[in-house]
């Protein structure tokens, strides 16, 4: 976005938040329209947000778009070898981009029970011993302030009854994924995790934002089943299909 349109958008929306209580405005757009109390959209962006739903032709296991007929490259590639299966509403962009990031920037809370809703709702199965989040380095949490993959989770517990365990830590502080190129987001982050708890036997949903190329979510699925775990299945907000991913500077 153009940086003037940018900071006209802030300070539009910042004039209708003193003008409004909070929940008035659509949390996609900003429309100081009256959203729904169950989820603070207004209705365009409702229906809008239902055009970012995974298809039904995506991979049944990892989610990538597929070419009917044809495996899919991405699961050929064994990008994803540590983890059983990926669940998630949406693709990346859009009304799902805006409300993620509502969420992860913006510490809208209100963004948390609408995303985990959807969640819940493309867990094909929930025979999960726990939920586990994936872990902000220390540095950044305190940057940061929360743990957004926490928040979601503790969300989705609520849902499914699937109890919240933090089992990981985050030991070594990289540099953003959103800053590397694609091919050396897998180094940047392998060893970066380990286990403060015990996952040994457990059948573990992990649980992030977005999937983006992976990377981050095999790092951590690989330490659980070192750690003795089962299994690891991966649960996000949204994935990134390729077309969706230059400048959008998400880190995964």
């Amino acid at each position: 976005m153009i940086p003037w349109k940018k900071g006209l958008r802030r300070a539009t929306e910042s004039v209708a938040g003193w003008l409004f209580p909070r929940g008035a405005c659509c949390l996609c757009c900003g429309d100081p329209r009256r959203a729904g109390e169950e989820d603070c959209l207004c209705d365009e962006c409702r229906e809008k947000l239902k055009e970012w739903r995974v298809p039904a032709g995506a991979c049944n296991r990892c989610l990538s778009p597929v070419t009917p007929g044809k495996p899919c490259a991405f699961c050929a590639s064994r990008m994803m070898k540590p983890i059983e299966a990926v669940f998630s509403p949406y693709r990346f962009g859009g009304e799902t981009r805006a409300l993620i990031h509502a969420l992860k920037f913006d510490a809208c809370g209100e963004a948390a029970p609408l995303l985990a809703g959807a969640m819940a709702d493309a867990l094909a199965r929930r025979d999960f011993d726990c939920i586990v989040p994936v872990p902000l380095h220390p540095a950044r949490l305190r940057q940061r302030g929360f743990n957004q993959s926490l928040l979601l989770g503790q969300e989705l517990s609520a849902r499914t009854g699937v109890p919240v365990r933090e089992l990981l830590r985050r030991d070594r502080y990289r540099a953003p994924q959103s800053r590397l190129p694609m091919k050396r987001r897998a180094d940047n982050v392998r060893g970066a995790f380990s286990c403060m708890g015990d996952p040994a036997g457990k059948r573990i949903l992990l649980l992030d934002d977005v999937r983006t190329t992976g990377s981050t979510a095999c790092a951590c699925a690989q330490a659980l089943l070192d750690a003795g775990a089962e299994s690891v299945c991966l649960c996000t907000c949204a994935v990134v299909y390729r077309k969706a991913r230059r400048g959008q500077g998400l880190s995964h």
